[in-house]
C-alpha cells in the first residue's frame, strides 16, 4: 500500500483537548496538522488524498479525495447479533470458532471491528481478544470508537471495551508472537466483490490493504493457534482450498473454514491478553 499524502483536523469548534490530540496523531502519522478554522473538507482534500478528522466524543473520520463517504466507526451488525446471543440464538462465527467464555481470540483483520465485538462479548471478561489492523488510520478510528461509542445495550459496551487494538501488519504480528499464543486466530479478509447488502462497507474498502492472504501467513497462524485457525470469505471462495481448510460451513453469501490444531482450552494456561497484544506492534485509541 503506497502511503497516502495526510492532513489531521478537527470537527468544527473542537475543544482544546481535541486539539491537542489532532496535534498529537499527526505527528505519529507524521503529517501535517491543519487547524479547522472554516475549511471544508473539500478545501483540504484539495491539498492532501486523506483527511483524518478528530471528532467530539471519539467519532473520529477519514476522508479520502475520491469522494466516497467517510469512514467512521459504528458497531454495525455487532449490535444486532449480540442481541440475539443475548436472546440465545446462534451466531455462525461462534460457532465454527468454537468461541466460549474464557477464550482467548485473535482477529487479524479488524475492519469495523464488528466480528471482534461479538467474539469479546462471546468470551465474556475472562477471556481475551485482541484485534489487528495495518492501516494506522482506521486502527486509530476503530480503536477510538470501541473505546468511546456507547449503545444502550450495557453488555455491548463492555464487549467494545475490552478489545486490543494493535497496528501492525498482520503476518509480523504473528512472528512476533509466541507459538500457542492465542486458542483462536481469525482471518476475514475484504471480498474482492462488493455486496448490494454490504454497502456500509464501501467507506472501509477506500482505506483497507485489499492484498491477499498467503500461505506463509496461514502457517504462522497455525503456530499462534493452540485451538483453530477460523477463515470467512465468500461462500465458494478458492481460499478454502488453497489452504486446506476441509471442514467449511456454506451459508447464503459466506463461509466459515475451520482448522483444527489439536489443542484445546482445557489444557495448560496460555497466558494473559496484555502479554498477548505485546507483540512489536502499537497499541491505539485508549486515550
Amino acid at each position: 500500500m503506497k502511503p497516502l499524502q495526510t492532513i489531521v483536523t478537527t470537527s468544527r469548534y473542537p475543544t482544546p483537548q481535541m486539539q491537542t490530540r489532532a496535534w498529537q496523531l499527526a505527528k505519529r502519522f507524521q503529517c501535517p496538522y491543519a487547524t479547522r478554522f472554516r475549511k471544508t473538507m473539500a478545501d483540504f482534500l484539495q491539498k492532501a488524498e486523506v483527511v483524518y478528522m478528530v471528532g467530539k466524543g471519539g467519532r473520529d473520520k477519514l476522508y479520502e479525495y475520491n469522494g466516497h463517504q467517510p469512514f467512521f466507526f459504528h458497531p454495525s451488525m455487532a449490535k444486532i447479533r449480540v442481541q440475539r446471543l443475548m436472546a440465545g440464538e446462534v451466531d455462525v462465527l461462534i460457532s465454527a470458532a468454537g468461541l466460549r467464555p474464557g477464550t482467548t481470540f485473535l482477529d487479524m483483520t479488524l475492519g469495523f471491528g464488528a466480528d471482534s465485538i461479538v467474539a469479546s462479548y462471546a468470551v465474556t471478561a475472562s477471556g481475551c481478544v485482541t484485534a489487528v489492523e495495518k492501516n494506522p488510520y482506521i486502527a486509530e478510528v476503530v480503536a477510538r470508537g470501541l473505546h468511546c461509542h456507547q449503545e444502550d445495550v450495557e453488555a455491548l459496551n463492555e464487549a467494545m471495551r475490552r478489545i486490543s487494538v494493535v497496528q501492525q501488519d498482520h503476518h509480523a504480528y504473528l512472528q512476533s508472537v509466541p507459538a500457542n499464543s492465542f486458542d483462536v486466530v481469525y482471518f476475514d479478509p475484504m471480498f474482492s466483490h462488493a455486496r448490494m447488502h454490504s454497502a456500509h462497507i464501501e467507506p472501509l474498502r477506500a482505506f483497507a490493504d485489499t492484498g491477499s492472504l498467503h500461505e506463509a501467513v496461514i502457517e504462522e497462524a497455525k503456530k499462534v493457534a493452540k485451538h483453530n485457525v477460523v477463515l470467512k470469505a465468500e461462500r465458494d471462495s478458492p481460499l478454502f482450498e488453497r489452504f486446506r481448510f476441509h471442514n467449511v460451513r456454506k451459508h447464503r453469501t459466506v463461509s466459515y473454514g475451520t482448522m483444527h490444531m489439536g489443542g484445546g482450552q482445557e489444557d495448560e494456561e496460555t497466558g494473559n491478553c496484555d502479554r498477548r497484544a505485546d507483540g512489536g506492534g502499537e497499541n491505539v485509541g485508549r486515550h
